[in-house]
């Protein structure tokens, strides 16, 4: 049999089972479906709204620069799906390669190695790219739209899009085949930290190359409007993928047909570049790099299996059985660098974030107590997106050895509430700094730092009993990497509720920061009993979001059928 045989036939049952999937509707399946496909249609919908006013604005721009700018906007998404798409490449293939629990069936069986590397590397390419492409194509429809473009656009932009997503991935792969056959395994998490640090340096970088504060100054010039727009052709280096799809799709729109084709002529030649060299390398150093991880994974540890606690672990004022739960988990998170290694991102986006309010050119003091308000919901959206990867999978990464808890002496409900106190205290910390620093630099009275600081608590408590709570109800212990859990129906669910529980505590909030604002700066007194009962209804919801799943996703673990 021919190697493309043998990749059809393992296409084939990986269809298989997910048809098996969908093959079995229950009337919890479809309820979530509807639900999922509702609020992603509506969100999609508000993504498209956003990008399209915002490009009408800059068109309106004097001198011309609303089309550079515009242009710019482009290679900026473009850019940024490049780098996130790398980066969440060596995170999940670092999985779907070495860590998925079917590979040692499928090494064994009588298939040749290259279909198994190209079936991992479809694998990788649609988890670590479809979230990212949800998030940035409506930006190019609201592009295409505002200029009235023909449906050949679509077409070509659909052309450009499949080798501008290849190339990182094919790039991520082959960098961690390279670091898992070529260093030493036991430094692999090392080498991975470095890549992140890289990662985060370069985002500041790139940004403060940027200085897009210049921009939006009171005693802005003609000339020095013209300069920055000059400044931002920095970034569009000839020899980058997201410059020739950008350039590209500017010809296509212009009419200028022939230039469009040679940039898409590079995207393509690029991909068959790489994807020859990744697939005759892979082929030489996979299987060897994989047998080196499950060496490496399957040894002893180094204190010969003696672990102590923590200090600070022995000082948690929890039963035995509690302390036990919570240290394992601990362990089980710095073993898997899928897991810790993604804590990079964060950290890139704090520093970011960070870096935009200290340049926000915010002389008026009323509007800095607005942008303030509005950090609530922002750091909301951050905290949903880390439970997401880290909350909801809790219980599910319990994986098939969960019959283990299911067996032993152990309260689920503690088992449960043992996790929030796990997640709580770190996500909690890392919300209350973004808005403490923010709210300092931005010189905000005491009263919105007082709500600020107590609705991020609440929003905190709420995100991570809801992750709990439905990563009970929906539990994915039979997965074969961990990126599959984040993505499965329960996580997208889970995403949509945590968005909506963030918005609707903003959309209390705003009442109460709105009666305080025309006290302080417009000496009206318009409050009455609105406040205190906008309050009561962020408690009210905050608690309900908090316990409600929670309780639910134990009585779901109870009644499971293992």
């Amino acid at each position: 049999m021919t190697n493309f045989t043998h990749l059809l036939i393992l296409i084939k049952a990986r269809w298989m089972a997910f048809a098996n999937y969908l093959a079995r509707p229950n009337k919890d399946k479809i309820l979530r479906w509807a639900m999922i496909a509702v609020l992603g249609i509506l969100f999609v919908w508000g993504d498209y709204i956003f990008f399209y006013r915002i490009i009408q604005y800059l068109d309106g721009l004097p001198f011309s620069i609303g089309e550079e700018l515009i242009v710019q906007l482009l290679n900026v998404v473009f850019l940024t799906l490049f780098v996130m798409t790398i980066f969440s490449t060596l995170i999940v293939s670092l999985s779907v390669f070495y860590l998925s629990a079917d590979l040692e069936m499928l090494l064994s069986a009588p298939v040749s190695m290259g279909p198994v590397i190209s079936l991992r590397f479809m694998q990788t390419v649609i988890n670590s790219s479809w979230m990212i492409l949800l998030f940035s194509i409506p930006i190019y429809v609201a592009y295409g739209n505002f200029f009235n473009v023909p449906w050949s656009y679509y077409f070509y932009l659909f052309l450009g899009l499949i080798p501008f997503i290849l190339i990182p991935c094919l790039l991520g792969v082959s960098g961690v085949m390279a670091l898992i056959r070529y260093f030493p395994n036991k430094k692999t998490h090392q080498v991975l930290s470095l890549l992140g640090l890289v990662f985060l340096v370069g985002m500041v970088v790139y940004l403060r190359f940027l200085s897009p504060e210049k921009f939006f100054g009171k005693d802005v010039s003609d000339e020095m409007i013209i300069l920055f727009v000059e400044q931002l052709r920095a970034p569009d280096y000839s020899f980058l993928p997201s410059t020739w799809i950008t350039v590209g799709l500017v010809r296509f729109v212009e009419g200028n047909f022939a230039p469009a084709f040679v940039q898409l002529s590079f995207l393509y030649l690029a991909v068959t570049a790489l994807a020859g060299l990744g697939y005759w390398t892979g082929r030489k150093i996979y299987f060897v790099g994989w047998c080196s991880m499950q060496e490496v994974w399957n040894s002893p540890p180094d204190n010969n299996g003696k672990r102590e606690e923590s200090f600070f672990l022995r000082r948690i004022p929890l039963s035995r059985v509690q302390r036990s739960l919570m240290i394992k988990d601990m362990r089980m998170f710095f073993r898997d660098p899928e897991q810790w290694s993604q804590m990079f991102i964060l950290c890139a986006l704090v520093v970011v974030y960070i870096f935009n309010i200290m340049n926000l050119p915010l002389d008026n003091l009323a509007l800095k107590n607005v942008v303030s308000v509005l950090n609530i919901g922002l750091v909301g959206f951050v905290l949903s997106a880390l439970s997401s990867r880290f909350v909801f999978a809790a219980p599910s990464m319990e994986g098939r050895e969960f019959w283990a808890i299911y067996t032993a002496p152990v309260n689920l409900e503690k088992f449960i509430w043992t996790k929030f106190l796990l997640f709580f205290p770190p996500l909690l910390a890392l919300a209350e700094m973004l808005v403490v620093i923010s709210n300092y630099l931005l010189q905000v009275d005491g009263y919105v730092m007082k709500v600020s600081f107590i609705g991020v608590f609440l929003i905190t408590g709420g995100l991570v009993g809801l992750g709990l709570g439905l990563g009970a109800r929906y539990p994915m212990f039979d997965y074969d990497n961990v990126s599959e859990i984040s993505t499965s129906t329960g996580g997208v669910l889970f995403m949509i509720l945590s968005l909506s529980f963030v918005g609707a505590v903003m959309v209390l909030v705003a009442r109460p920061m709105y009666v305080h604002f025309n006290e302080r700066f417009l000496f009206k007194s318009i409050g009455g009993i609105d406040v205190p009962i906008c309050y009561a209804l962020i408690l009210v919801l905050a608690l309900v979001v908090t316990v409600i799943p929670i309780r639910q996703g134990v009585l779901a673990l109870k009644e499971m059928d293992l």
